[in-house]
């Protein structure tokens, strides 16, 4: 009789320091998210000019480690999440479908990533090839196929990290349909991010302890009419961490609405952000966070009697050897081809989004000029979201034009009226910062700011005449409604066929050297 109360006894007292124990383990949980997103093919270092061995895989598994290091002997877990854009944009990569980008990320050990909407630049057949090489699961619960309810990949997952259970929602930019040509999207639908994230939200609130919003939606203001992270945050209650992407937007600090938190880590693969967060578990809620935006060997230049120097804008890092080794064989066979040289720069050709998004520059210039030396035509358009880099002065290289025009897109003919011309103009003015803003060529044209307004078009050295058909070149993606310019779609067009990288080349080998200037074909007023 006395075993069995004994037996009873230190049953009972074991069941009660289990459920302490678990009791205490269940009360807070040290978690790390490291974040990136928009890598846009940069698995390797590259030279942002005037900057020299930035960014790169292989320096970022380094710091990825060494912070995996640092957390897990302090008894903390960290999670690596992709906020999508991986394809897209560097030559080597574009080349190969980005096959070394996802085995390297492979290599590093991301946990999963959300779609974007460049992963839509080829067709689906290579998005599927992609996702097979990954190792880590693409989420989207906004993408279904068209004409049912049926998901396209998975809308979430929930990791299970040493009891922390935490939910990972992937949600993509409902604008995709005017951002990628339609046949690649031609069999799915876009859900609207905010109606769906309502759906998912309360399961996963069931279902675990963290719940994280993996967006590739972008970050804008709070009265813009676009739905990004900060929209989501304000309509959808339940959300604990937005790690967005879309926007390449250098956050250094995260942005709180009500107890949500956003986070984003600008872009190429030059930043890796660090959220540190303590879970209470018994309340579902993160009782603490810091936060830190880790340079991948960024650099700052210092210029002294004629020379440059770098230093390190944050801690640099040394390449991880295992992941250059895995990146050779990807490098030996584009490299030949790719550093073949196509003429000079005299100046640097201005590009990328900083600038061709906004204003007039010097590459936008070349470009369109290249557009209309090609096809002959009157005038040329072409979207500032289609100049993706600048190039140095000196030698302009293969690598170099594709760099700046990844997309593979080709010159399309549309005869327009001037009339119709102004209307594409007008919509290119009102887009200042955004993609759909226009670069030209064969026409000078100003913009009341304030009346939101064409003043004046002169095309060649006459004034734009509304009646008169010319003969315009845009590329195929604004052709075919791409950024909003639905007006096009229904005009009579020919698609000649010419990649618009292509076009670029011949104009600068025809040249040998090339100087282009800012001449005053775009002027905005207010």
């Amino acid at each position: 009789m006395m075993g069995k109360r004994v037996i009873r006894f230190l049953a009972i007292t074991s069941c009660i320091v289990l459920m302490a124990q678990g009791a205490a383990l269940a009360k807070e949980y040290q978690l790390t998210i490291l974040h990136t997103n928009d890598h846009h093919g940069h698995f390797q270092k590259f030279d942002p000019y005037p900057m020299v061995g930035v960014g790169g895989l292989a320096a970022q598994s380094t710091l990825v480690n060494i912070v995996r290091a640092e957390v897990e002997s302090a008894g903390g877990h960290v999670l690596v999440l992709s906020a999508g854009d991986v394809n897209t944009g560097v030559p080597e990569s574009d080349l190969l479908d980005a096959e070394p980008d996802f085995q390297m990320m492979n290599r590093i050990g991301y946990d999963a990533m959300t779609l974007g909407n460049h992963e839509f630049d080829n067709s689906l057949e290579v998005l599927m090839k992609q996702k097979g090489w990954a190792k880590f699961p693409f989420l989207a619960a906004n993408i279904v196929k068209k004409g049912t309810e049926d998901v396209l990949f998975e809308p979430y997952i929930i990791k299970d990290v040493d009891g922390l259970k935490v939910a990972i929602l992937g949600l993509i930019t409902e604008e995709i349909p005017i951002l990628v040509l339609p046949d690649n999207i031609k069999d799915l639908e876009f859900k609207p991010v905010i109606e769906t994230a309502k759906k998912y939200v309360p399961e996963l609130q069931e279902k675990a302890d963290l719940v994280i919003a993996l967006t590739h939606i972008g970050l804008y203001d709070a009265d813009s009419d676009q739905t990004g992270d900060l929209q989501l945050a304000q309509a959808v209650p339940g959300i604990d961490v937005i790690v967005g992407g879309h926007t390449h937007t250098d956050l250094e600090a995260p942005v709180v609405v009500a107890e949500t938190l956003i986070v984003q880590a600008d872009a190429y693969s030059e930043k890796v952000g660090r959220l540190n967060i303590v879970v209470d578990s018994d309340t579902d809620t993160v009782k603490d966070y810091s936060f830190e935006l880790m340079p991948v060997n960024g650099k700052k230049r210092i210029k002294h009697n004629g020379k440059s120097y770098y230093q390190y804008t944050g801690t640099g890092v040394v390449e991880d050897n295992e992941i250059l080794e895995a990146m050779t064989p990807y490098l030996q066979g584009a490299d030949e081809m790719l550093k073949k040289p196509v003429g000079t720069a005299v100046v640097e050709l201005v590009g990328g989004k900083s600038v061709s998004r906004s204003q007039e520059t010097n590459l936008g210039n070349l470009i369109t000029d290249a557009m209309r030396a090609k096809t002959g035509a009157d005038i040329a358009l072409l979207n500032g979201g289609g100049i993706r880099a600048g190039i140095a002065p000196g030698v302009i290289t293969y690598r170099d034009v594709l760099s700046v025009q990844p997309f593979g897109n080709t010159l399309t003919e549309i005869m327009m009226t001037g009339s119709q011309i102004i209307e594409v103009l007008n919509l290119s003015a009102s887009k200042i910062g955004s993609g759909a803003f226009m670069q030209v060529s064969g026409l000078k044209y100003t913009y009341n700011q304030t009346e939101a307004k064409i003043e004046t078009v002169m095309v060649g050295n006459a004034p734009i005449e509304l009646e008169k058909i010319y003969k315009v070149v845009t590329n195929n993606f604004a052709a075919s409604g791409g950024d909003g310019y639905s007006m096009l779609k229904p005009l009579a067009q020919y698609d000649t066929g010419y990649v618009d990288a292509d076009a670029t080349m011949e104009y600068i080998r025809k040249n040998g050297e090339v100087d282009p200037k800012i001449e005053g074909r775009i002027t905005l007023v207010k």
